[in-house]
């Protein structure tokens, strides 16, 4: 790490106007958590879907021997299909029949149908100080060492599943061939794994020309400067900083 600080802290004046205040390493901490999700296929509905909708939008029909008479298909075929139909919630059996529920009409009207999958998992992370997700495979990055001092403006929030469902349908739902696309239709668990801690460096910097206080931050989970902790860092100490240099001048009088 020694060798990075050195290069960051040469990129951080190389304007001869900035000056190096003071610096920090310290340690940010990151949870993870192992998450549980369902998928489902979305396909193009065939033909034969499409009619048996049809038939019972139409008509009063209770068996699916009514249909396979209608349709000149076997009965089995069309017993298999309205189980299917059942399970995915596209219609129900009332007394007259069945009869297309609202995601029956909403799924006919758009010519797709959801086949459900096996599920899968994955290892999502958390800044707390960022309130951002994100998945942790991606994440390169060596662990800060136990030393370091943790960081100094800690954030508690509560878990979101609604935002990780949005990041697992955003990230990991898969467009194959034409007809079909896999989709992150749920979350089914979400067990907290262990805290990792990120290594960060910051400079607190004074730009003389312009009379400025102001926090360059390296996070060493991605490996780039973080605008979110400089400013969290900066709206709590620039007023701290500039009174510590002015006491510092007035000493020197």
């Amino acid at each position: 790490m020694d060798g990075l600080i050195e290069e960051l802290r040469t990129r951080v004046t190389e304007n001869p106007d900035v000056s190096i205040v003071n610096e920090k390493v310290w340690k940010l901490p990151v949870v993870l958590y192992d998450v549980g999700f369902s998928r489902v296929k979305r396909l193009k509905m065939d033909i034969l879907m499409k009619m048996l909708l049809l038939a019972f939008q139409e008509a009063d029909v209770r068996r699916a021997a009514t249909l396979s008479d209608m349709l000149f298909v076997e009965e089995l075929f069309i017993s298999d299909l309205i189980d299917k139909m059942q399970r995915t919630g596209l219609i129900g059996l009332e007394k007259s029949g069945y009869k297309l529920t609202a995601k029956g009409y909403d799924y006919l009207g758009k010519g797709i149908f959801d086949e459900e999958m096996d599920g899968d998992k994955t290892m999502i992370s958390y800044s707390a100080a960022h309130d951002v997700y994100r998945l942790a495979e991606d994440d390169a990055h060596a662990e800060a060492e136990d030393a370091l001092p943790l960081y100094r403006y800690p954030v508690k929030n509560s878990l979101n599943k609604d935002r990780i469902q949005q990041l697992l349908a955003k990230e990991l739902s898969d467009r194959g061939a034409e007809s079909f696309q896999t989709i992150v239709s749920g979350i089914t668990g979400c067990v907290e794994h262990d805290t990792v801690y990120i290594p960060c460096i910051e400079f607190q910097l004074y730009d003389q020309k312009q009379d400025i206080f102001y926090a360059r931050v390296w996070n060493g989970m991605t490996e780039n400067w973080d605008e979110t902790l400089e400013k969290q860092i900066e709206a709590r100490e620039l007023m701290k900083w500039r009174k510590a240099i002015e006491e510092k001048k007035a000493a020197l009088i």
